[in-house]
């Protein structure tokens, strides 16, 4: 896993050239931020930082929520610092800030579309739902290229913990289920990036779920696009960067808060 990050924050470095028209040099710093000014990743000076020890100013590439429509990338000059609002020093966490005016904004040419839930749930019930009570509801997705071979894939979260939240009643263990992953639109079987199952007995939080919270750029030239994604229980600060390729899973496990 490890021996990916560095190519993988490599790319997006050559990315951002393009996006700039500037060249990259070892010293420069680069960090991979969302809107709330929370850090997933940073290179600085041909350092990989993860974000309780990221500082510096370079320019931020900003991650895209997911929403329906063309995808653009934005990126800005900005500035990475470690805030710490506890006395626990093993708190600090890094923050980046920047005005969002002087934002540079390049569409892909992709873009994020609706599909219809129903049929994915038909399609899914063929094997990873086969045993599951799921209905559509239970489903949220999303088509959209990945890996820019031309062919739009399904990204997928499927989870009845909602459901079972509203209607338990507590007389017995209920099953429920949490997937999310990729399906290529001619297949059945979807390449999964988070999963668990287990009995309910009440109450989601020390469950893990799971929510997609964007999506980033990779390389130039490739069309490549990762998810961020934030996997795990409602008391784990942890959060990935998921990249899809020729029809498999890559991750960088990084996290969104240190403490609670």
């Amino acid at each position: 896993m490890f021996g990916y990050v560095p190519r993988l924050l490599a790319i997006h470095v050559l990315w951002l050239w393009c996006l700039t028209n500037v060249p990259v040099s070892a010293a420069e710093f680069y960090a991979v931020v969302e809107r709330e000014g929370i850090v997933a990743l940073c290179l600085s000076k041909g350092a990989l930082l993860f974000a309780d020890r990221c500082e510096g100013s370079g320019r931020l590439s900003i991650v895209q929520p997911i929403k329906e429509g063309t995808v653009v990338w934005r990126s800005a000059i900005g500035t990475v610092s470690l805030e710490n609002d506890t006395p626990n020093a093993g708190c600090a966490l890094s923050h980046a800030k920047w005005d969002p005016k002087s934002e540079e904004v390049v569409s892909t040419g992709r873009k994020i579309a609706k599909i219809d839930r129903s049929a994915l749930l038909e399609r899914m019930k063929q094997n990873l739902l086969k045993d599951a009570d799921a209905v559509e509801n239970d489903i949220a997705a999303f088509a959209l290229d990945l890996d820019g071979d031309g062919k739009e894939e399904i990204v997928f979260a499927a989870s009845n913990l909602n459901r079972l939240a509203e209607h338990y009643s507590g007389d017995e263990p209920v099953p429920y289920f949490v997937y999310a992953g990729v399906l290529a639109k001619d297949s059945t079987f979807p390449m999964l990036f988070f999963h668990d199952r287990g009995d309910y007995l009440g109450g989601t939080d020390a469950i893990g779920d799971v929510t997609i919270k964007g999506v980033v750029p990779i390389a130039p030239g490739s069309g490549e696009l990762a998810l961020l994604i934030k996997g795990g229980s409602g008391l784990s600060g942890d959060q990935t960067l998921i990249r899809y390729w020729h029809g498999g899973i890559q991750r960088i496990d990084t996290f969104e808060f240190i403490c609670n």
